[in-house]
Protein backbone atom coordinates (compact mmCIF):
# COMPACT_ATOMS: atom_id res chain seq x y z
CA UNK A 1 0.00 0.00 0.00
CA UNK A 2 1.58 3.61 -0.64
CA UNK A 3 1.99 5.78 1.69
CA UNK A 4 -0.16 8.92 0.95
CA UNK A 5 -3.04 5.69 1.14
CA UNK A 6 -2.30 5.41 4.52
CA UNK A 7 -2.19 8.01 5.32
CA UNK A 8 -5.61 9.23 4.83
CA UNK A 9 -7.11 5.88 6.36
CA UNK A 10 -5.13 6.66 9.54
CA UNK A 11 -8.33 9.06 10.54
CA UNK A 12 -11.19 6.64 9.22
CA UNK A 13 -9.10 3.86 11.95
CA UNK A 14 -8.42 5.91 15.04
CA UNK A 15 -12.34 6.88 15.00
CA UNK A 16 -13.01 3.31 14.66
CA UNK A 17 -11.09 2.09 17.11
CA UNK A 18 -8.64 0.29 15.15
CA UNK A 19 -5.17 -0.11 13.72
CA UNK A 20 -3.85 1.00 10.39
CA UNK A 21 -2.46 -2.62 10.22
CA UNK A 22 -5.79 -4.21 10.31
CA UNK A 23 -6.46 -1.82 7.43
CA UNK A 24 -4.17 -3.54 5.19
CA UNK A 25 -5.70 -7.11 6.40
CA UNK A 26 -8.96 -6.31 5.55
CA UNK A 27 -8.80 -4.43 2.06
CA UNK A 28 -10.47 -4.74 -0.64
CA UNK A 29 -13.04 -6.67 0.53
CA UNK A 30 -13.98 -4.01 3.47
CA UNK A 31 -13.60 -0.85 1.66
CA UNK A 32 -16.92 -0.11 0.92
CA UNK A 33 -18.31 -0.50 4.30
CA UNK A 34 -15.33 1.18 5.11
CA UNK A 35 -15.40 -0.99 8.63
CA UNK A 36 -13.35 -2.90 10.48
CA UNK A 37 -15.25 -5.98 12.50
CA UNK A 38 -13.71 -6.57 15.63
CA UNK A 39 -12.15 -9.86 14.82
CA UNK A 40 -10.12 -7.80 12.28
CA UNK A 41 -7.55 -10.35 12.52
CA UNK A 42 -9.12 -13.04 10.23
CA UNK A 43 -9.70 -11.98 6.33
CA UNK A 44 -13.33 -9.89 5.93
CA UNK A 45 -14.50 -12.71 3.89
CA UNK A 46 -15.03 -14.87 6.73
CA UNK A 47 -17.27 -12.52 8.08
CA UNK A 48 -19.67 -13.14 5.38
CA UNK A 49 -20.02 -16.53 5.35
CA UNK A 50 -22.51 -18.65 7.61
CA UNK A 51 -21.39 -18.72 11.02
CA UNK A 52 -19.36 -22.71 11.10
CA UNK A 53 -21.22 -24.68 14.49
CA UNK A 54 -18.63 -27.59 14.30
CA UNK A 55 -15.18 -26.35 13.99
CA UNK A 56 -14.98 -24.75 17.84
CA UNK A 57 -13.07 -21.28 16.15
CA UNK A 58 -13.96 -19.23 19.14
CA UNK A 59 -12.89 -16.26 17.34
CA UNK A 60 -14.78 -17.26 14.35
CA UNK A 61 -17.87 -17.03 16.76
CA UNK A 62 -17.20 -13.38 17.72
CA UNK A 63 -17.71 -12.18 14.09
CA UNK A 64 -20.02 -9.39 13.45
CA UNK A 65 -22.43 -10.07 11.51
CA UNK A 66 -22.58 -8.76 7.43
CA UNK A 67 -26.00 -7.80 8.38
CA UNK A 68 -25.21 -5.43 11.83
CA UNK A 69 -22.13 -3.77 9.20
CA UNK A 70 -24.43 -2.86 7.13
CA UNK A 71 -26.93 -0.73 9.72
CA UNK A 72 -24.44 0.31 12.15
CA UNK A 73 -23.94 3.71 11.88
CA UNK A 74 -21.24 6.24 12.04
CA UNK A 75 -20.96 7.05 15.72
CA UNK A 76 -18.09 9.99 15.34
CA UNK A 77 -21.19 12.51 14.63
CA UNK A 78 -22.81 11.26 17.77
CA UNK A 79 -19.93 11.06 20.19
CA UNK A 80 -18.38 14.08 18.91
CA UNK A 81 -18.83 16.86 22.04
CA UNK A 82 -20.89 19.79 20.19
CA UNK A 83 -19.16 22.72 19.73
CA UNK A 84 -19.80 26.18 20.64
CA UNK A 85 -21.45 28.36 17.87
CA UNK A 86 -18.86 30.65 16.21
CA UNK A 87 -19.39 34.36 16.51
CA UNK A 88 -20.44 36.10 13.39
CA UNK A 89 -17.74 38.34 12.33
CA UNK A 90 -18.20 41.99 11.89
CA UNK A 91 -19.69 43.46 8.65
CA UNK A 92 -16.66 44.41 6.55
CA UNK A 93 -18.25 48.10 6.46
CA UNK A 94 -18.09 48.49 10.47
CA UNK A 95 -16.05 50.40 12.08
CA UNK A 96 -14.05 47.88 14.69
CA UNK A 97 -10.74 50.73 15.12
CA UNK A 98 -11.37 53.84 16.56
CA UNK A 99 -11.47 56.04 19.59
CA UNK A 100 -13.18 55.01 22.86
CA UNK A 101 -14.67 57.55 25.11
CA UNK A 102 -16.16 57.14 28.83
CA UNK A 103 -19.47 58.58 30.73
CA UNK A 104 -19.87 58.94 34.23
CA UNK A 105 -21.00 60.87 37.32
CA UNK A 106 -24.07 63.03 34.91
CA UNK A 107 -25.70 59.62 33.54
CA UNK A 108 -25.76 57.64 37.34
CA UNK A 109 -28.82 56.21 37.60
CA UNK A 110 -30.41 57.33 34.07
CA UNK A 111 -32.22 54.89 31.70
CA UNK A 112 -30.01 53.26 29.05
CA UNK A 113 -31.65 52.64 26.04
CA UNK A 114 -32.40 49.14 26.80
CA UNK A 115 -34.58 50.54 29.91
CA UNK A 116 -32.11 49.57 32.41
CA UNK A 117 -30.45 52.25 35.31
CA UNK A 118 -27.07 53.14 33.93
CA UNK A 119 -24.24 52.23 36.92
CA UNK A 120 -20.97 54.11 36.20
CA UNK A 121 -19.25 51.09 38.07
CA UNK A 122 -20.66 48.22 36.06
CA UNK A 123 -18.81 46.70 32.90
CA UNK A 124 -21.47 48.08 30.15
CA UNK A 125 -20.87 50.50 26.99
CA UNK A 126 -22.76 52.88 24.38
CA UNK A 127 -22.62 51.20 20.88
CA UNK A 128 -24.48 53.15 17.92
CA UNK A 129 -26.14 49.52 16.18
CA UNK A 130 -24.56 46.37 18.24
CA UNK A 131 -27.31 44.49 19.08
CA UNK A 132 -28.37 45.50 23.12
CA UNK A 133 -26.98 42.71 25.53
CA UNK A 134 -24.26 41.71 22.58
CA UNK A 135 -20.67 41.42 24.59
CA UNK A 136 -17.53 43.04 23.31
CA UNK A 137 -13.52 42.54 23.70
CA UNK A 138 -12.27 46.34 24.30
CA UNK A 139 -8.81 46.70 23.87
CA UNK A 140 -6.97 49.67 24.39
CA UNK A 141 -4.03 50.05 21.87
CA UNK A 142 -2.20 52.11 22.94
CA UNK A 143 -1.48 50.14 26.19
CA UNK A 144 -2.54 46.54 24.92
CA UNK A 145 -4.98 46.37 28.29
CA UNK A 146 -8.54 44.65 27.83
CA UNK A 147 -11.89 44.34 29.15
CA UNK A 148 -15.25 43.20 28.23
CA UNK A 149 -18.24 45.01 28.24
CA UNK A 150 -22.29 44.05 28.24
CA UNK A 151 -23.91 46.66 25.30
CA UNK A 152 -26.55 48.09 26.95
CA UNK A 153 -27.10 52.22 25.35
CA UNK A 154 -26.53 53.64 22.46
CA UNK A 155 -23.54 56.47 21.34
CA UNK A 156 -21.40 57.93 20.72
CA UNK A 157 -22.31 60.30 18.38
CA UNK A 158 -19.26 62.18 18.14
CA UNK A 159 -16.94 62.04 15.59
CA UNK A 160 -14.84 59.13 15.07
CA UNK A 161 -15.85 57.24 18.65
CA UNK A 162 -16.79 54.28 18.06
CA UNK A 163 -17.87 53.27 21.61
CA UNK A 164 -18.75 54.74 25.03
CA UNK A 165 -17.86 52.88 28.36
CA UNK A 166 -18.22 53.03 31.99
CA UNK A 167 -15.98 54.61 34.05
CA UNK A 168 -14.94 51.45 35.60
CA UNK A 169 -13.91 50.20 31.66
CA UNK A 170 -12.37 53.63 31.45
CA UNK A 171 -10.22 52.77 34.42
CA UNK A 172 -9.52 49.65 33.74
CA UNK A 173 -8.66 50.03 29.93
CA UNK A 174 -6.37 52.72 31.62
CA UNK A 175 -7.77 55.92 29.72
CA UNK A 176 -9.65 57.32 32.41
CA UNK A 177 -7.84 60.36 33.49
CA UNK A 178 -6.70 61.76 29.48
CA UNK A 179 -10.59 60.91 28.71
CA UNK A 180 -10.02 59.08 25.05
CA UNK A 181 -8.33 56.60 23.63
CA UNK A 182 -7.64 54.53 20.58
CA UNK A 183 -9.20 50.87 20.66
CA UNK A 184 -9.99 48.22 18.76
CA UNK A 185 -13.24 45.91 18.96
CA UNK A 186 -14.23 42.51 19.14
CA UNK A 187 -17.82 40.67 19.83
CA UNK A 188 -17.56 37.97 21.91
CA UNK A 189 -21.33 37.22 22.16
CA UNK A 190 -24.55 38.00 20.38
CA UNK A 191 -28.06 37.96 22.20
CA UNK A 192 -30.09 34.73 21.88
CA UNK A 193 -32.13 36.46 19.74
CA UNK A 194 -29.79 38.02 17.08
CA UNK A 195 -29.96 36.48 13.24
CA UNK A 196 -26.39 35.66 12.57
CA UNK A 197 -28.09 35.08 8.70
CA UNK A 198 -29.17 38.91 8.40
CA UNK A 199 -26.02 40.27 10.07
CA UNK A 200 -26.21 43.56 11.71
CA UNK A 201 -28.45 44.73 9.00
CA UNK A 202 -31.75 45.53 10.77
CA UNK A 203 -29.98 47.56 13.23
CA UNK A 204 -29.05 49.61 11.15
CA UNK A 205 -32.49 49.94 9.67
CA UNK A 206 -35.33 52.26 10.89
CA UNK A 207 -39.10 51.78 10.49
CA UNK A 208 -42.28 53.89 10.78
CA UNK A 209 -44.35 52.63 13.95
CA UNK A 210 -48.02 52.83 13.64
CA UNK A 211 -49.47 51.44 16.13
CA UNK A 212 -49.63 48.43 18.61
CA UNK A 213 -52.00 45.84 19.52
CA UNK A 214 -52.94 43.06 22.60
CA UNK A 215 -53.92 40.64 20.28
CA UNK A 216 -52.52 39.34 16.88
CA UNK A 217 -55.86 39.16 15.34
CA UNK A 218 -56.71 42.70 15.75
CA UNK A 219 -52.94 43.78 14.49
CA UNK A 220 -53.71 41.68 11.29
CA UNK A 221 -56.99 43.21 10.59
CA UNK A 222 -55.04 46.61 10.97
CA UNK A 223 -52.34 45.95 8.85
CA UNK A 224 -54.49 44.21 6.33
CA UNK A 225 -56.66 47.53 5.57
CA UNK A 226 -53.47 49.70 5.48
CA UNK A 227 -52.26 47.43 3.03
CA UNK A 228 -54.99 47.53 0.89
CA UNK A 229 -55.59 51.09 1.16
CA UNK A 230 -51.28 51.92 0.64
CA UNK A 231 -50.58 49.24 -2.02
CA UNK A 232 -47.13 50.93 -2.11
CA UNK A 233 -46.12 51.13 1.49
CA UNK A 234 -44.50 47.57 2.77
CA UNK A 235 -46.13 47.18 6.64
CA UNK A 236 -45.59 44.41 8.90
CA UNK A 237 -45.86 42.75 12.35
CA UNK A 238 -43.41 42.82 14.86
CA UNK A 239 -43.93 40.67 18.29
CA UNK A 240 -42.72 41.62 21.45
CA UNK A 241 -43.77 41.41 24.92
CA UNK A 242 -46.66 39.63 24.26
CA UNK A 243 -47.50 42.96 22.13
CA UNK A 244 -48.25 43.46 18.59
CA UNK A 245 -46.72 46.33 16.80
CA UNK A 246 -47.81 47.76 13.71
CA UNK A 247 -44.92 48.79 11.53
CA UNK A 248 -44.04 50.35 7.95
CA UNK A 249 -40.97 49.21 6.46
CA UNK A 250 -37.93 49.02 7.34
CA UNK A 251 -35.68 51.33 5.68
CA UNK A 252 -32.02 51.79 4.88
CA UNK A 253 -32.39 55.81 4.96
CA UNK A 254 -33.84 57.85 8.11
CA UNK A 255 -35.04 60.03 5.45
CA UNK A 256 -37.33 57.47 3.44
CA UNK A 257 -39.03 56.21 6.91
CA UNK A 258 -39.46 60.30 7.74
CA UNK A 259 -41.20 61.21 4.30
CA UNK A 260 -43.53 58.18 4.61
CA UNK A 261 -44.41 59.07 8.17
CA UNK A 262 -45.21 62.73 7.10
CA UNK A 263 -47.38 61.24 4.43
CA UNK A 264 -49.60 58.73 6.36
CA UNK A 265 -49.94 61.71 9.31
CA UNK A 266 -51.25 63.95 6.97
CA UNK A 267 -54.46 60.72 6.28
CA UNK A 268 -55.02 61.37 10.26
CA UNK A 269 -52.56 58.09 10.82
CA UNK A 270 -50.16 58.97 13.68
CA UNK A 271 -46.95 57.72 13.68
CA UNK A 272 -43.07 57.97 14.86
CA UNK A 273 -39.82 57.26 13.38
CA UNK A 274 -37.35 54.90 15.13
CA UNK A 275 -35.01 52.12 14.90
CA UNK A 276 -35.79 49.15 13.97
CA UNK A 277 -33.99 46.56 16.02
CA UNK A 278 -31.88 47.53 19.24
Amino acid sequence: MKLTNLLLLIPITLILGCSSTSQQQVQPQSRKAFFTPRNWQIPIAKVEKKPATSTGEQPQKKAVPSAAVEKKPEPTPQKKPAEPTPVAPASPDEQMVGFASWYGPGFQGEKTANGEQYNQDALTAAHKILPMNTWVQVTNLENSKTVEVRINDRGPYKKDRIIDVTRKAAELLGFKEQGTARVSLEVTRYPKDYDASKGLKPYKQVIVQIAVFSTQQRADTFKLQLSQRYTKIPFLIETKNDKFYVLAGPYDKKEDAVQIGAALKKEGIENFVRSYKK
